[in-house]
């Protein structure tokens, strides 16, 4: 059965006649065409997800995408909770009070729009961002796997829903600004602190092609370089050739075939 919490790219490679049930039901589902869209959004959005950015009612569309696979719909969504649990958390006290010149905002609709992925391009103005400042993100799609990325970082979020886009503002309290200077200096799990980022791709390798790719690179690893690897899956056995050669590794899972790993070389400090 199709599920609100199934993943776009999930849904149309399993069921490859739900695209036409999506194009149908909204004309925005039409940007699922364009392959190249495709594979950098449709790995990141749930069905929940994108009937929300279409702005399509969500129980409607779970029964017509398990009509065409034939599928019992018997675990009806209750619209009302989905609505409750989208409404629930009040906007912050910080941002309340905020004006508008500690604001920060990066609309990667554009970027999405052309192919490529955003991530290191938020990073960038992260790092920008005085302690007082707030980062606006806006985004077609809630962007869930950055907010583990940004905790570490010492950033909450608030995110708001206004049915054809998502803004997610990214903040530190004022209660935890000491200590969220020393993760800040000390944090090695994201590429913001670096002058350098260099890129593998490995998820088309079988193993230990990856492992070997990994490794041939890391030398290129210093304390102005972090490398991120695009992976199929997580890399459990690299690990502990990182940890006896002095680096480190964190690993964010953005979808069931695709993992992003962060590796940066260990500080003496």
């Amino acid at each position: 059965m199709i599920t609100k919490d199934m993943k776009i790219s999930k849904l149309l490679t399993e069921y490859p006649q739900t695209l036409e049930v999506l194009v149908n039901f909204s004309s925005h589902f039409t940007k699922l065409n364009n392959k190249i869209l495709r594979k950098t959004l449709a790995s990141r959005v749930n069905v929940e997800q994108a009937a929300e950015i279409a702005g399509v009612n969500l129980v409607l569309l779970l029964n017509e995408l398990n009509k065409s696979i034939n599928a019992d719909n018997s675990e009806a969504i209750n619209e009302e909770n989905t609505e409750e649990k989208m409404n629930q958390i009040e906007k912050p006290e910080v941002l309340k009070k905020l004006t508008t010149d500690k604001i920060q905002k990066m609309d990667v609709r554009p970027i999405i729009d052309s192919g490529k992925d955003p991530f290191l391009e938020i990073m960038a103005k992260i790092k920008s961002l005085n302690d007082d400042e707030v980062f606006h993100l806006i985004n077609s799609f809630e962007p869930i796997p950055l907010y583990s990325v940004m905790q570490s970082k010492g950033f909450e979020h608030w995110t708001e829903n206004d049915g054809s886009m998502f803004n997610v503002f990214f903040y530190k309290n004022d209660v935890n600004k000491s200590d969220i200077k020393v993760n800040t200096i000390t944090s090695q799990e994201s590429p913001i602190d670096y002058e350098n980022v260099l890129e593998l791709d490995v998820r088309e390798l079988a193993p230990p092609e990856p492992m070997m790719k990994i490794l041939e690179n890391i030398s290129k690893v210093d304390e102005k370089t972090v490398m991120v690897v695009h992976h199929h899956r997580e890399p459990l056995m690299l690990y502990p050739k990182l940890e006896e050669r002095g680096y480190t590794a964190i690993t964010n899972k953005i979808d069931e075939n695709y993992y992003k790993v962060v590796i940066t070389k260990k500080r003496n400090d």
